[in-house]
C-alpha cells in the first residue's frame, strides 16, 4: 500500500512537533523523570533546571526575567482564573471570540462578564471605552484570535485602559503568537499572557502564564501548586522542551514569517479563484494585514465546513471547521456569529493554520484537492 502525503494544515490546534525540540525532549525525559518537589539533590538540580527554562522564555519574549506558573494546557492554566478573589469583586470585560475555556474561567468568578462588540473581526474600541470602568478588575483580550488569526493592536486597547480603567489587569492570550510575531509586551504594558507548547511544536503537555508584576495573583498561584492542589505539578521534560522550542522559534521568527507569509498569500490568491456548485466565491474573512499569516480563516457558502473537514480528511488533508474545542458542536461558529456573520456563513468556515515545515508543495496539493471536494460535495 502506497502512503499518502499528509498535509497538515490544523497547526493553531496543536502544531507538528519541531523534529530538533523532539529530541530535546526525549533526552530530558530520559534523564529528568525526578519528582522536582522532592527532598534530594536531584529533585533540587531539577528545580534549577526548570526555574532556567522559566526564565530563557520570558527573556526570549519579554526581555526580561518574570514571574512564571507552570501547567499543562492552556485549559489548564485558565481553570484556575475562576477562583482567584481578586476578580471576584467589580466587573470583567472580555469579547465573545476568546477561547472557551478562558470564558468558562471568567464567568466562574462571579464578576459582572461584560462584552465587547467586535467590527471588522477587531475589538470595537469605542464599545471598550465604554464597558470600562472604576469597577473593572480585569480585561481580557487575545492577541491573535485562534480561529480567524486576526491581530487585536493591543498598544491602542492598552490606551483605552489606561483612559478609562487604569487599575484593571491587562491580560492578553498570546498562545497564538508566541513565537511566531512579536508580542508587544513593554508597548502595550500587559500584566498577563499565555502561552502552550502545542501550539508553537514543543512536545508534551506544557503551558505557561507570565505574569511579572501582580504580587497578589503570583501568590494566589503558588498556594493553587502547593496549598489548594487546584494546579497540579509541571512535567519537567515538558517544561524544558517548551524553553527549548521557543528560544528557537524567536532565533527563527522572521525566517519562518517571511515562509508561511508566502504560502498564506499563495492561498489566497488561489482559493477565491476555485469553482463552487453555486457559482458563489470563497470569502477570505480578514484582510492580509490584519491577519496572522499563521492563520488563514476563509467561508465557502451554502457548504457546511463539518462535511468538508471529513471528506478533506479522505485524501489525507487535515484542516479544521474553528476551534478544536469546539469542533463536536452542532451550534454556528460563536467566533463568526460575534463579527455578525448570517447563521448559513457562521456554518461555512474553514480554518488553515501553519508551522515551519508547511509549504507551498503542500499548498499546492491542498488547492488541487479542495476544488475536487468543492465539486464532489
Amino acid at each position: 500500500m502506497i502512503n499518502k502525503l499528509r498535509i497538515y494544515f490544523d497547526n493553531a490546534a496543536a502544531c507538528e512537533p519541531d523534529p530538533k525540540v523532539l529530541g530535546h525532549y526525549y533526552a530530558y525525559a530520559s534523564s529528568f523523570y525526578a519528582n522536582q518537589e522532592a527532598a534530594h539533590s536531584l529533585a533540587y538540580d531539577l528545580r534549577e533546571k526548570i526555574d532556567l527554562a522559566g526564565t530563557q522564555i520570558s527573556q526570549a519574549l519579554c526581555a526580561k526575567k518574570t514571574d512564571i506558573h507552570w501547567g499543562h494546557s492552556g485549559t489548564d492554566i485558565f481553570s484556575l482564573f475562576g477562583d482567584f478573589q481578586g476578580f471576584q469583586n467589580g466587573n470583567i470585560v472580555t469579547c465573545a471570540m476568546e477561547h472557551p475555556a478562558l470564558l468558562a474561567a471568567l464567568k466562574r468568578c462571579g464578576a459582572e462578564i461584560r462584552e465587547v462588540k467586535i467590527s471588522d473581526g477587531r475589538i470595537d474600541p469605542k464599545h471598550l471605552a465604554e464597558l470600562l470602568d472604576e469597577k473593572t478588575v480585569l480585561t481580557s483580550l487575545h492577541h491573535i484570535q485562534s480561529e480567524t488569526g486576526v491581530i487585536q493592536d493591543l498598544v491602542a486597547i492598552r490606551e483605552v485602559i489606561n483612559a478609562q480603567a487604569p487599575q484593571s489587569i491587562f491580560m492578553s492570550d498570546t498562545i497564538q503568537s508566541a513565537g511566531k510575531i512579536d508580542i508587544p509586551w513593554e508597548e502595550a504594558k500587559l500584566d498577563i499572557v499565555s502561552i502552550s507548547g502545542h501550539k508553537i511544536g514543543a512536545p508534551g503537555g506544557a503551558a505557561l502564564l507570565i505574569n511579572p508584576k501582580l504580587t497578589a495573583f503570583a501568590e494566589y498561584l503558588k498556594l493553587c501548586r502547593k496549598e489548594y492542589y487546584t494546579a497540579s505539578r509541571p512535567e519537567p521534560a515538558a517544561n524544558l522542551a517548551l524553553a527549548d522550542g521557543v528560544v528557537k522559534k524567536q532565533k527563527e521568527q522572521i525566517e519562518n514569517f517571511d515562509r508561511i507569509s508566502k504560502i498564506n498569500e499563495f492561498l489566497r490568491q488561489e482559493l477565491p479563484r476555485l469553482k463552487l456548485f453555486n457559482d458563489k466565491k470563497i470569502l477570505l474573512t480578514i484582510p492580509t494585514e490584519n491577519a496572522s499569516p499563521y492563520i488563514l480563516h476563509f467561508i465557502v457558502p451554502a457548504y457546511q465546513s463539518g462535511v468538508l473537514v471529513r471528506m478533506l480528511s479522505q485524501e489525507s488533508i487535515y484542516v479544521s471547521a474553528g476551534s478544536a474545542c469546539l469542533s463536536e458542536t452542532d451550534k454556528p461558529s460563536v467566533t463568526l456569529t460575534a463579527m455578525n456573520f448570517n447563521k448559513e456563513d457562521a456554518y461555512a468556515g474553514i480554518r488553515l493554520s501553519f508551522c515551519p515545515q508547511s509549504t507551498i508543495r503542500h499548498a499546492e496539493i491542498f488547492i488541487e484537492k479542495f476544488q475536487k471536494t468543492l465539486l464532489d460535495y
